[in-house]
């Protein structure tokens, strides 16, 4: 009995360690379908409990990554633009952008690409959310689809800025 306690136990941890066994890259895509220059690259942290990774950020230009953070989560359809299974993260973004410390975003993203059909636009429902705060005020959101289609990877050219709208990057500032 111990004997197949253990298999199944093992079995078990392994397909939830193949969930994650590799890093997975995602694009951004607004609601109206246009690429924008950042895309996430994740994988699972070392207790296979939460996500951890970086928003790249090379093809908007800056030289750095910010860190992202959190859990795997299944958000309640409560009026938001995208909800079901995916991840809830944290992103240092700003920080990285603009400097501003006392800034925060905050995404869910579906860890499943929308599709595209023929005529080259997305569909399905909207596939992540992003909220924007400063020191503690809710300063935003955006909202689109979860791309396959990597800027800067194969021919890929971003049409926007980053995902969380227009700033300035600190490499940018004159």
């Amino acid at each position: 009995m111990i004997v197949k306690f253990k298999i199944l136990f093992f079995l078990t941890l392994g397909l939830l360690a193949c969930t994650f066994a590799s890093a997975q890259s995602f694009g951004f895509a607004s609601a109206s379908g246009a690429l924008y220059c950042n895309y996430i690259v994740v994988g699972s942290d070392q207790e296979g409990v939460g996500i951890v990774g970086v928003d790249n950020l090379s093809a908007c230009g800056d030289s750095l990554n910010s860190t992202i953070a959190g859990f795997v989560a299944t958000v309640p359809n409560r009026g938001q633009a995208a909800h079901g299974a995916g991840v809830v993260y944290g992103d240092s973004i700003y920080a990285v952008t603009s400097g501003d410390s006392q800034a925060m975003w905050a995404v869910f993203n579906k860890l499943k690409c929308n599709k595209v059909n023929k005529s080259g636009h997305y569909t399905g429902p909207l596939g992540w959310y992003g909220i924007a705060a400063f020191s503690g005020f809710a300063a935003g959101t955006n909202e689109g689809y979860v791309s396959c289609t990597i800027p800067g990877k194969n021919g890929a050219a971003s049409t926007k800025g980053p995902s969380t709208g227009a700033m300035r990057s600190r490499a940018k500032k004159e």
